[in-house]
Formats: structure tokens, C-alpha cells, sequence
């Protein structure tokens, strides 16, 4: 697929973007590695002498060196100077230097030789040839033939050159056709053309690798040489049987465009568009004319160029057609690109036997033409994604491994692109990425993200068409009844997509049929997880249903982040008629009462623009997730609806308890391991922030004094397991024997049982963070050999004492046990019995160590969601009194936790705390000082209790942030804050406690920064 474009050097190659020498970077050529000189652009513009001596030959040397720089300023002003020079000097001068320098340069391929050289030649040939005219008045000398003929001498090939050499000697001869075109001086004359035509044609005959330029060279005279002269020059092009090249189609498409009622020739096309000459052009652009069986069949056939990663410029010329049709009538042109894209692309560049580099090629264009149509006719984009294209496409997508891979990725690319720019394109191209000749689960297929890239660009205006679009495909599903839940899932997957992240969300009031994608996508995930519905054949199943019940609550956690979408969000559940789910008559009735109360509150916020509006949403968002918590069966859900009842009653009558019953809601939602009920709970927490009382804050920090095990589980939770208090105790007793009422649990175990290994990876306490992932669990086969298991060598002693036997490994260390004789029957149904018990035992043990853990985790993400919200609290209400009795549970958690990351977001509140209670320090805010000194001493008893480094800092930091406090409110309490450091610094040089260095080092630094201040402040007054 070779490799990277090239940029086009000169306007030979505008199009076709065909390079003619390999340019250098700008730093490389001129310089050598050696520093890059500041040179002097005012160069001597007298006229040149005529013979080329002394100071003439390092003059014209530093103007002609110039003249190749890869710098644009100094290449135009070595070409001023040589141009003024040349043209106020002599005939003779003018002619030594068209004969010996300039004509010559073009076949230089250093730097850009051929640019700056071609500048100048243009220039001269208007000057002589054009309006100027001086080949008639001061050149005498130098007429067109002659001129032409300097060109043609000095760009002649001779002998047994190298293949290089011959190339430059070529595209220097065609970059000198290429001026006398730019100075339009070639039809002033009838006698000019011709012969530059026929220099034209007579390189595009003998090297194939120059044609294309050749080409486009003819196609950018055609506007100049006028109805008659493209006649005789398409005839002469027909004649030398270069008609049926690529070549031939762009100048025959750009002669039909200039001169419309022209006779072109009618051999080989008279229109190359036409449905009768497209199976001939599309065998001619797919460069395959060997099974030309048309009336040139006989004739010898012309070699084709090699493969090329850049698109020939009869693409742009085809495109542009097909555009300029527009005019003649939709339906026309409707019908003619689908006819030439079926015809050229899909049945040639994409048939069955094309080539790689023939259906890289395809991709080209296709990238090119999704841009061109759309932005002149968007009705026709559609007509490209044809059959085999797409084929191709979502074959070369799927794997890494396919040779086309990365260019089907690039043509996927140019989709989104072509959607993103032109957003009206995204129903007829999603149509089409999923309907007939693509595949419903597009983007599971390609491995792509191509649908849901272009999800995004849904509006108010187009949703309803998109989620119709979407939805149809997976109604009727009875003759593909396997792949019904496959399909489903990929429909839950889009419309969840197309809920959280279409970029407009705003829907026109005036449009009865503007709805935000938000909006419907939510009714749609509810309506499939909660109604049944019969449009669905086969129905439902309650896999699929869990699927979108899933979507849902992941929509539910992305969207309530803005406090706008939440009557989206209530309406949703409001509309959905849970048909679908088994209820009795109390909890339907319980749901009325919400749904009624959720409505209720919804109005609050209309008619309150204060906090209360904030806090009334988000109790609505409260009742909504609840009631879909109750459509999944959740156990307490019932009960949190009631108790959300109560809560909204206390609240709206502003009675005592409605923030203690708010935040034991709230603490029940975060115990889930459920990110929509976090978001929800968070967002909830932090309307009600600044109304909350000192008895639920303590009843919000309550949970993180818990012991991080069973006992501390059943303590939150108020589970009443008669195994929950003995799991601890059994921790250091496991291998003891215990026969209880879990004797049950395992009837039967045969001697054909196999058993696998019990004790599962442990797994994040924080699901959202990873916090808790033990590094030491990860296995790696060329680490030292782990210890062994404590329970699995149990188990071996165990079975080793009923079998008399031993593991392999200690077979030095162990007696014989043969005593040459059989066990008996009898011996061997013992035996089975003492097995069974040693099994039995070991899973008991198995399964009270996992529960162990369980519990221990679910405490942990319990302390990670209350942190969470402290975090919250103190960051709002940083200047209330209340932030700083968060201040010793906080430190006791940090102390006592066994959760290192929980420790380390303690104190990162902790540090937060600080920081905005610093912002929002105000003298005029009142503080109850002994409480304030008594909390300080507290704080320094607390930070006796562990010399860890960490701790200390966490303790430091809680210590100074009162301190700070007190200081601010009276400065005439540094008194009484230093005599309490005093005590507690002689308390641990007494040996009376043990504290870090650090918090005595922090307290003295504080005091230092405090005076510096007050010190700059008193300068500052005198």
C-alpha cells in the first residue's frame, strides 16, 4: 500500500498528487549538518553579460544556488534577480542561459531545482511570447520553434543512461511543456499546440509511469485552445489508441464539460458516463484491458502503470461530473451514479477477482466520494455502500491480520467524519451500515466502534427516525430465532449508546416530534427491561431484559451527573407500565403512592428557585431509582420507599429527623455494589448538605468505627447468622474439628468425586477504583515458589492420617505403610465414612473463609461510599461548625483500617478539608472555643495511639486545621493552642506517649508562617 502521500511539488501533479522528485526536509540539504547561514537576498538585479566570466560566473553561481532552495523567500528572490537581469541584458545572454542553465535545471532533481527553475522559464515565456511580446521587438532571435527546440535539445536522452537519469531527463521535459501552459502563450499561435501535443503524447506513448501527467497537462489547456482545437486534440489522442486509458476518460469528461455541443470522436466513447460505455471504462480504470473484446481487441495493447497508493485525477474529474448533472434532474443523477458506482467500483474495483491493491484503491475513492456527494446531494450518499464494498469492508475490519485492514479502518474513519460534518447523513448511513448489505451488530462484527461513533451526532430532530431505525430490525425475529438475543443485546447496547452521548439534547418546543435522544432512550431501556411488549416475536426472555435493565442503570449513573436530565430520567419510570414484572397488590399500591409523590415533587422545583428545588429533585430521583430497585426485586426496596415517604413528609413540613432518615436511606442505597445508586446518593447528598444536622452526621460516620470483619458486617447490616460471631474465632482454629447443624450441607461424597481448588481471587473492595487489588495474588510462573496453602496442608494431614498414606514429595520423610496385606470390605466402608467427614470439614472451612471475606469486603465498600460523601461535606460546608466533627472519626479510620487505599482517601479529605476550610476562613464566623480546644486535645490523644508516619501526618494535619480555626477567630488564643502543643511535646519527652517528629515540626512551622504574616502586615501599616 506503499507509503505516505507525497505532497504535490508543482501543478503538474495538482490532482493526481503524482511526485517527480523526492524533496529532502528543509534543514538537510542546504546545510550538511553544519549551522544554517543567514543569507543576503538582495541580490544584484543588473543585467547578466554575455559570456559567463570572472565575477559573472560567482554571481550567476550564488543566484542559480538560491534559485534550488527548499526556502521559499530565497527562491523568489534568485528568480527577481534573474528574471529582471536576464530580461534588461542581451540576446545573447538570454540564450545562454535558456541553452546552458535553465533548461537544463529542470531535469535536476536537487532540492527544489525544478520549482525555482520552471518559476523563471514561466516568466520568460510570458515576456516573450505573451502580451510583452518581446520576441518580436528586443529577441528577434528567439522564436517559439526555437525555443521549444532548446527544451527538447537539453531534455534528450542519449545512449545507455541510467533508469534515474532518464526519469529526471523526462520530467524536466514535461515540467518545461508545463510553463509554456502556465504562461498561456501556447494558443496565441496555431501553429504551437501541436507541437507541444505532440511532445505530450509521444511521452505519454513511451513511459507509462509519465502518462498521467501527461495527461493532466492536456486537461489544463483544454479551456484555452477553444472548441476546435480539443476536437482535433481528442482525435489525435484517439488515434495514437491512448483513448482507452485512465487518462483518456478525465480528458474526455473535461472536453464534454467545456464544450458541450462539441463532435467529439466517437471511438473510443463519445461519453464515457453513458450506460453503454461504463463496462468498457470500468475494465479501463480497473487497468485491466486484456479482456477488451470490443472493436480494438486488435489492437496492441499499452502498458499499465504500476500500482500507485494515490488516486488518479480521472476520479475528481468523474466526481466532478457526476456533480454538475445535479442540474438535469435528481432522479437522472440518482440513477447514474448508482449505475456507474455498481458498474466501475463495486462489480470491478470490488469483484470477486480484483486485487488487493484494486480494492485499496476502491477505498480511496469511496473516501473521496462519501465528501463530495454529501456536500452537494446527501440523497446520494446512500447509493455507495453497495454490496460487494461492504463485504469487503467489514471482512478487512474484523481482523488485524487482513492486508486492507488499516484502510477499511481509514474508510470507517471517513464515515464518522463525513457524519460529523454533515449530521443530516446519519439515518441514511446508519441505514445502511445495518440494513441490507451490512450486519445489525456492526460494530461486534468490525470490531470497531463505528455506530456507536455516530450515535452521537443524534438531534431532537432525527431521534425518533434513529430509534425507529434501530428498533426495527430486532422485532420479528421468528425466522432467526438463534440469534434473537445476540441482535437484542447489540439493541440495548445502540440505545444506550444514543442515551448518553448524543451532543444535542435540547428539543425544539415547537416541535411535537423533537425529542431528545435522552429522552426516548431512557423510555426505550425501561419499556424493554419492565413491559412486555408484542411487537416482539420471539418475546423477551428474561436474559435480554437483564440486559437492559443493566443499560438501564448504567444510563441512569452517566446522565444524573447534570441536574437537568432528571425529569427526563423521572418521567421515564413514570411512563413505564411494568407489565412485566410479578407484583402483589400492597406493592402496587406502594408504587402508586411513589409514582404520585414523585410527581409532586417534580412541580416543587418549578416554583422554588432556592436549595429546596435542588433537594426536591433529587428526593424525585430517589423515588425513581427506587421504584425500578423494586421492579428488580431488590429486598429493602419496599421498605426505602416508605421510609422515602416519610423523609419527603419531614421535609416538606420542615419537621425535626428528616436529615437522620435521609442519610439511613442513603447509607442503605451506597451499601450496593450498584454505580447508578452511588451517582444517585451522591448527588442527593449534596442538595441536602447544608441542611443537615449533627445527628446524621454522626449517623453517616458511624459505619466507619466498624470492625472490618464478620463481626463489624453483622453490626451494619444487623444480620442474625449464628456463624457470623464464631468466623472470627475460627480464623487462627480452622483445622479443628467441628460437628454442628452444617452437617446437612454434604450428604454423600464417593471416591469419583473431583474437586477443584476453593479459594477464589480476591477481588476489589472498590469496584470503581480498584483499591483494594492485592498485588500478591497475581501468578507468574517464574517467581520463587509460593508457600504453601495453610488449608490445603490440612487437608493432605487429614487424609493422610485416614489412608495411611503421604504425598510424593515426602516419601523420605515417611514410614513404610505396606504390611503386605488387603483392606476388607468392612475396613474399606470406614474408610469412605472418615473420608466423607474430612471433605465435609474442609468445605465448611472453605466456606467460612469466603463469607469472612465477603463480609470484610462489603464493609470496606460501605466505608469507601461514606467517605465519599464526607468528601462531599466537607468540601460545601467547609466553614461549618459541623465539617469539624468529622475530624476524629476520620483520623480513627485512618488509624485502624486495614484498607490501605481507605486510608489514604481519609486523608485525602483530610487534606481537602484544609484546603477549603483555608478559602473560606472568615473572621465573623462564631466557633464554640472550648469545645474547638477540648476537640484539639482530643485530636493529640488521638495521634498518641500510632507512631506510624502516615498517621502522624493525617493527625497533624486535622490538628493544625483547628488550630487555624481558633487563630482565626481570635488571635488571642495562640496561647492556649501553643501550652497545648507544650503539654503534649512534654508529654512524649516524659516517654509518656510516642509521637512522629513531624507533628511538632508542622506546628512550628505553622507558627512561624503566622508570624511572618503578622510581621509583613505591621510593615505594611507603618
Amino acid at each position: 500500500m506503499g507509503g505516505k502521500r507525497k505532497r504535490n511539488a508543482n501543478k503538474v501533479s495538482a490532482v493526481n498528487g503524482q511526485p517527480t522528485q523526492k524533496r529532502p526536509k528543509r534543514d538537510e540539504a542546504i546545510t550538511n549538518g553544519s549551522e544554517p547561514k543567514s543569507l543576503d537576498l538582495n541580490l544584484d538585479k543588473s543585467p547578466f553579460a554575455d559570456e559567463n566570466t570572472g565575477e559573472n560566473r560567482k554571481r550567476e553561481a550564488k543566484i542559480y544556488e538560491l534559485l534550488g532552495s527548499l526556502d521559499t523567500d530565497e527562491r523568489f528572490a534568485a528568480a527577481d534577480a534573474l528574471v529582471t537581469g536576464l530580461l534588461a541584458g542581451s540576446e545573447p545572454a538570454l540564450k545562454r542561459h535558456l541553452e546552458k542553465r535553465l533548461f537544463r535545471g529542470l531535469a535536476s532533481s536537487r532540492n527544489a531545482s525544478r520549482l525555482g527553475f520552471s518559476l523563471v522559464i514561466t516568466e520568460i515565456l510570458r515576456q516573450l511570447f505573451g502580451s510583452p511580446d518581446l520576441a518580436k521587438t528586443k529577441f528577434a532571435g528567439l522564436t517559439f520553434e526555437k525555443v521549444l527546440g532548446v527544451l527538447v535539445d537539453a531534455t534528450k536522452t542519449g545512449g545507455n543512461v541510467p533508469g534515474q537519469e532518464e526519469r529526471d531527463y523526462y520530467f524536466g521535459r514535461l515540467f518545461g511543456l508545463q510553463c509554456f501552459v502556465e504562461a498561456k502563450v501556447l494558443f496565441a499561435d496555431s501553429i504551437r499546440w501541436p507541437k507541444a501535443l505532440d511532445l505530450l503524447l509521444e511521452m505519454a506513448h513511451k513511459k507509462v509511469w509519465i502518462r498521467s501527467h501527461c495527461g493532466w497537462v492536456i486537461v489544463e489547456c483544454l479551456p484555452q485552445m477553444g472548441q476546435e482545437g480539443a476536437e482535433a486534440a481528442l482525435q489525435k489522442f484517439s488515434d495514437m489508441s491512448l483513448g482507452k486509458t485512465a487518462e483518456g476518460v478525465g480528458i474526455w469528461l473535461r472536453a464534454r464539460s467545456c464544450y458541450p455541443s462539441a463532435k467529439f470522436p466517437s471511438k473510443p466513447w463519445a461519453d464515457p458516463l453513458s450506460p453503454g460505455a461504463l463496462p468498457e471504462v470500468a475494465r479501463v480504470l480497473k487497468e485491466n484491458v486484456a479482456n477488451d473484446n470490443g472493436e480494438d481487441a486488435a489492437v496492441a495493447k499499452l502498458k499499465q502503470s504500476n500500482w500507485t497508493a494515490q488516486l488518479h485525477f480521472v476520479w475528481d474529474l468523474i466526481l466532478a461530473t457526476l456533480l454538475e448533472s445535479n442540474t438535469t434532474g435528481k432522479k437522472y443523477v440518482k440513477d447514474q451514479v448508482k449505475l456507474f458506482w455498481t458498474t466501475v467500483i463495486d462489480d470491478g474495483l470490488f469483484s470477486k477477482n480484483a486485487s488487493d491493491g484494486q480494492k485499496f484503491r476502491g477505498f480511496m475513492i469511496f473516501q473521496k466520494y462519501i465528501h463530495g456527494l454529501a456536500s452537494m446531494d446527501k440523497s446520494l450518499v446512500k447509493e455507495l455502500f453497495t454490496r460487494n464494498l461492504m463485504k469487503c469492508l467489514i471482512n478487512q475490519a474484523a481482523k488485524e491480520d487482513r492486508y486492507l485492514h488499516r484502510a477499511a479502518l481509514k474508510t470507517l474513519q471517513s464515515i464518522e467524519k463525513a457524519v460529523e460534518t454533515h449530521p443530516e447523513l446519519l439515518v441514511p448511513v446508519l441505514k445502511e451500515l445495518i440494513g441490507k448489505f451490512g450486519l445489525y451488530d456492526f460494530d461486534q462484527r468490525t470490531a470497531s466502534k463505528t455506530i456507536e461513533s455516530l450515535l452521537q451526532w443524534v438531534t431532537p430532530a432525527n431521534s425518533k427516525k434513529v430509534l425507529r431505525l434501530l428498533r426495527e430490525p430486532v422485532l420479528n425475529l421468528k425466522d432467526a430465532p438463534n440469534d434473537a438475543e445476540k441482535l437484542r443485546q447489540a439493541y440495548s447496547d445502540y440505545v444506550f449508546k444514543m442515551t448518553v452521548q448524543a451532543k444535542v439534547s435540547n428539543a425544539d418546543p415547537n416541535d411535537a416530534d423533537s425529542k431528545s435522544a435522552l429522552e426516548i432512550g431512557i423510555k426505550e431501556l425501561a419499556s424493554c427491561a419492565y413491559s412486555t411488549q408484542g411487537e416482539f416475536i420471539p418475546p423477551l426472555s428474561e436474559k435480554a431484559r437483564e440486559t437492559f435493565r443493566s443499560r438501564l442503570s448504567s444510563a441512569f449513573s452517566k446522565v444524573t451527573k447534570q441536574q437537568s436530565n432528571t425529569e427526563y430520567l423521572c418521567d421515564a419510570v413514570r411512563s413505564v407500565k411494568p407489565t412485566a414484572v410479578v407484583m402483589s397488590e400492597e406493592i402496587e399500591a406502594e408504587c402508586k403512592r411513589a409514582l404520585k409523590a414523585m410527581a409532586k415533587l417534580l412541580k416543587s422545583p418549578k416554583k422554588s428557585g432556592d436549595n429546596s428545588s435542588n433537594l426536591s429533585s433529587g428526593l424525585a430521583l430517589l423515588y425513581a431509582a427506587t421504584l425500578l430497585q423494586l421492579y428488580d426485586g431488590v429486598p429493602d426496596a419496599l421498605i426505602i420507599l416508605q421510609d422515602l415517604e416519610a423523609c419527603s413528609e419531614k421535609t416538606k413540613s420542615r419537621e425535626a429527623g428528616a436529615s437522620e432518615l435521609l442519610v439511613d436511606i442513603l447509607l442503605a442505597l451506597v451499601a450496593r455494589q450498584s454505580p447508578m445508586m452511588r451517582q444517585i446518593s451522591e448527588q442527593v447528598f449534596e442538595a441536602f448538605a447544608p441542611q443537615i444536622s449533627s445527628e446524621a452526621l454522626q449517623l453517616l460516620t458511624e459505619p466507619l468505627v466498624a470492625e472490618e470483619n464478620s463481626r463489624g458486617f453483622q453490626a451494619l447490616f444487623d444480620k442474625n447468622d449464628e456463624d457470623a460471631e464464631m468466623a472470627d474465632a475460627a480464623e487462627s482454629d480452622s483445622g479443628s474439628q467441628s460437628e454442628d447443624s452444617d452437617g446437612d450441607e454434604i450428604s454423600e461424597i464417593g471416591s469419583d468425586v473431583e474437586f477443584v481448588t476453593l479459594n477464589g481471587a480476591d477481588i476489589t473492595a472498590d469496584g470503581d477504583e480498584n483499591e483494594e487489588q492485592d498485588e500478591d495474588d497475581q501468578d507468574d510462573d517464574d517467581e520463587e515458589e509460593e508457600p504453601e496453602d495453610p488449608n490445603l496442608a490440612a487437608l493432605d494431614d487429614a487424609l493422610a492420617k485416614v489412608l495411611n498414606s503421604h504425598r510424593f514429595d515426602k516419601d523420605q520423610e515417611a514410614e513404610s505403610s505396606d504390611d503386605g496385606s488387603d483392606m476388607s470390605d468392612s475396613e474399606m466402608m470406614a474408610l469412605d465414612e472418615k473420608l466423607v467427614e474430612v471433605f465435609k470439614h474442609q468445605v465448611k472451612n472453605t466456606k467460612r473463609k469466603n463469607e469472612k471475606k465477603d463480609a470484610k469486603e462489603t464493609v470496606v465498600l460501605l466505608k469507601h461510599r461514606v467517605l465519599d460523601l464526607l468528601n462531599i461535606y466537607v468540601k460545601q460546608e467547609a466553614s461549618n461548625d459541623l465539617s469539624f466533627s468529622l475530624l476524629l472519626p476520620l483520623l480513627g479510620l485512618v488509624r485502624t483500617t486495614t484498607a490501605k487505599p481507605l486510608a489514604n482517601k481519609a486523608m485525602n479529605i483530610l487534606n481537602d478539608f484544609s484546603k477549603a476550610s483555608k478559602k473560606n476562613r472568615n473572621k465573623d464566623t462564631r466557633v464554640d472555643t472550648e469545645a474547638r480546644f477540648k476537640m484539639l486535645v482530643d485530636i493529640h490523644e488521638e495521634a498518641s495511639k500510632d507512631m506510624s508516619h502516615a498517621f502522624g501526618k493525617a493527625a497533624s494535619t486535622a490538628s493544625l486545621l483547628v488550630a487555624s480555626s481558633l487563630w482565626a477567630a481570635d488571635q488571642e488564643n495562640v496561647d492556649r493552642i501553643n501550652a497545648t502543643y507544650a503539654k503534649t511535646f512534654a508529654d512524649c519527652q516524659k516517654g509518656t506517649i510516642k509521637m512522629q517528629g513531624a507533628f511538632f515540626s508542622d506546628w512550628v512551622n505553622w507558627g512561624m508562617g503566622h508570624a511572618n504574616n503578622s510581621n509583613n502586615s505591621n510593615n505594611a501599616g507603618e
